[in-house]
């Protein structure tokens, strides 16, 4: 006996697959014209290309998990681990907002101490090294969080349909 995929299982996958795939083309439009500015040292550079590699997995990823391959789900899932954690400080600054973000911010700067709720759909991407402005911010991305349970229980779905 052979089970079928439920319908809202595909509908979510395939929901995932579009957000992260319109997430990653916008990324690569915003980062590759940029290219410029990351010349400066070698480290740069890296951070340039971890952030474009994110946004190419993020591509790849969901076109692979659109046609139910448990790989490309696997992409997405640690991918999403990635986009969990926003923070700022002094010494370094991380984002990534890719497809879709709903980020509580806790802002801890002089004069401005808070809570502010961040709503993204696009792409939204940083990781820099001693940025130039003096706050200091810690935030959680939620959507990649259920992104993650999500994808970790289509991925089981999948694993045991191929089993049977």
């Amino acid at each position: 006996m052979t089970s079928t995929p439920r319908p809202l299982a595909t509908l979510l996958r395939q929901l995932i697959c579009v957000i992260y795939f319109i997430g990653g083309i916008v990324g690569l439009y915003v980062l590759l014209p940029r290219l410029g500015l990351f010349t400066s040292s070698l480290l740069a550079i890296t951070l340039f290309a971890l952030m474009v590699f994110q946004n190419i997995v993020a591509i790849y990823g969901s076109i692979l998990f659109w046609k139910n391959q448990i790989k490309g789900g696997q992409w997405l899932y640690w991918l999403s681990w990635t986009s969990v954690p926003v923070f700022t400080s002094t010494m370094i600054s991380y984002h990534s907002i890719i497809g879709l973000g709903v980020v509580p911010l806790m802002r801890l700067e002089p004069g401005n101490y808070g809570m502010d709720i961040v709503f993204r759909f696009g792409y939204a991407g940083a990781l820099k090294w001693f940025p130039t402005l003096d706050i200091f911010q810690l935030g959680i991305n939620l959507v990649p969080l259920l992104f993650i349970a999500i994808i970790s229980q289509l991925i089981n779905i999948n694993a045991h349909i191929d089993n049977n």
